[in-house]
């Protein structure tokens, strides 16, 4: 079993991009032509267990990747489906006492008027 094999590989291809698994595996193929679906799809969950990679849940329920592991907004354009990150920092207030949120996956849709 290559686990390992591909992390490298995997979180420089989502660097500063959101990818489906499968989108990944497409990428790995044409690094690693022999790679196994299941392998690239081990990996990948692997990553989000270590926090090298962030598991972002689409509306569909379909999951994208990202290697932007820190709390940030994702802009989503309505008329491409592409996914921004707006990288300025947010500060959430009126949260209970002793509260600190340690993971949070907040969406803004848009599209230009």
């Amino acid at each position: 079993m290559k686990t390992h094999y591909y992390k490298e590989d995997i979180i420089k291809i989502c660097d500063k991009k959101h990818l489906t698994v499968e989108e990944i595996f497409e990428e790995i193929k044409k690094i690693f032509p022999t790679a196994g679906k299941s392998s690239i799809y081990r990996n990948v969950e692997e990553l989000v267990e270590s926090w090298e990679l962030r598991k972002v849940i689409w509306i569909w329920k379909k999951a994208y990747f990202e290697k932007n592991n820190w709390n940030h907004i994702h802009l989503i354009d309505e008329n491409t489906w592409e996914i921004f990150d707006l990288e300025e920092e947010f500060e959430i207030k009126n949260l209970p006492k002793n509260f600190k949120a340690t993971n949070m996956d907040i969406k803004i849709f848009w599209k230009f008027c």
